[in-house]
């Protein structure tokens, strides 16, 4: 149940974070501004017509996977998805109406019985006031998610073992033996070295590759798998991968693929995509390079 509901909400809020790069995504007057101030919370989500619940919502912040915003008075705001930070500025055109902006982009919001929703090409983002909590098992997405370079609540590949016996996962063990030695290098240039490792399932068994990525610019670099570019053996299937880098540092990662697109190890061939690395303060694209195995 979980791994299935992982695999659904890791897709959506990748289409969450793409939302919020359209972002790079609430200023107005008088008292209807004061509607708007205050810390929110992800509480619903939809992507093309397809709703969440409450209940996944709450699993996805347990996994440390979660969106919140914090609005200021001042006119501005700042957002965190899966601990990737933006911000910008905001105006209230009413107490129902709203803009949120980043880098000239504007995302238009509305204010309903409580509930602050954004909206941009198909994907609806709902937010309610509060902040996120913790479970005695699970990580808030402040607390080491993915946009600070460790992926593990996303994929699974966390530094420690292992070795738990839930339904649908493997052990750390049977991942290794899995694994197949690749050692190819895909980019080499003045921005980064990216290297495809290994190839090889995860604890949750959704099959993919071990990507090393460093960072070879002055800056901090954001790389992510190019939405709408991989397919799998002809079939059109769309991974996940975001890691952010900092300046002369390097992270390995596991780019997976769902086993509902991708059934098994054996199925993960003749694979070919686009590797995107984006400046992580200005989103200007600084490489695309091309994945084929």
């Amino acid at each position: 149940m979980e791994v299935s509901i992982r695999k659904k909400w890791v897709a959506m809020l990748v289409s969450v974070f793409a939302l919020c790069l359209v972002l790079a995504g609430c200023a107005g007057g008088g008292d209807a501004a004061k509607n708007y101030v205050g810390d929110w919370k992800l509480v619903g989500m939809e992507e093309n017509g397809e709703a969440t619940s409450a209940d996944d919502i709450k699993l996805m912040e347990d996994m440390g996977l979660s969106v919140t915003m914090s609005v200021k008075e001042d006119k501005t705001f700042s957002m965190n998805v899966m601990g990737e930070e933006m911000s910008g500025t905001w105006e209230a055109k009413s107490a129902s109406e709203a803009t949120f902006t980043v880098e000239g982009q504007s995302v238009p919001v509305t204010l309903a019985n409580g509930v602050l929703t954004l909206e941009e090409s198909g994907t609806k983002m709902m937010f309610e006031k509060g902040t996120v909590s913790t479970s005695s098992s699970g990580a808030a997405a402040t607390s080491g998610a993915a946009g600070d370079g460790d992926t593990s609540a996303i994929t699974g590949t966390s530094t420690g073992t292992a070795t738990g016996t839930d339904a649908g996962t493997t052990s750390a063990g049977t991942s290794e033996e899995a694994a197949i030695p690749i050692g190819q290098t895909i980019a080499d240039d003045d921005i980064c070295t990216i290297e495809i490792v290994d190839k090889k399932a995860d604890w949750a068994g959704d099959p993919g590759y071990t990507v090393k990525i460093t960072n070879k610019s002055d800056k901090a670099i954001t790389a992510v798998s190019q939405y709408g570019t991989f397919s799998v053996d002809g079939k059109m299937v769309d991974p996940v991968l975001v890691e952010t880098i900092q300046p002369g540092k390097y992270v390995e990662s596991f780019m997976w693929f769902s086993d509902d697109d991708v059934a098994s190890l054996d199925q993960l061939v003749n694979v070919e995509g686009t590797i995107e690395v984006y400046d992580d303060e200005t989103y200007d694209t600084l490489g695309e390079y091309p994945f084929a195995m």
